[in-house]
């Protein structure tokens, strides 16, 4: 479980990087907007599909505890 909410945190950070690089991106906004667009909507994706593995393991845990 920590492995997984490391990587979920990794994918977050790459998502606030791309955004840090589109803010400094002056020359084209529309292009870098674009491009950061494109960037989160694909690391989202991953976020998608590490949560409900998270989830299981909480609840999971929690079981077991009880």
């Amino acid at each position: 479980m920590k492995r997984l909410r490391r990587i979920e945190a990794g994918y977050r950070s790459q998502i606030r990087r791309a955004q840090q690089v589109m803010k400094d991106a002056t020359v084209d906004r529309v292009k870098a907007e674009r491009k950061f667009e494109k960037i989160r909507s694909k690391i989202e994706g991953k976020i998608d599909k590490v949560q409900p593995k998270i989830r299981e393991l909480t609840n999971l845990k929690a079981e077991r505890k009880s």
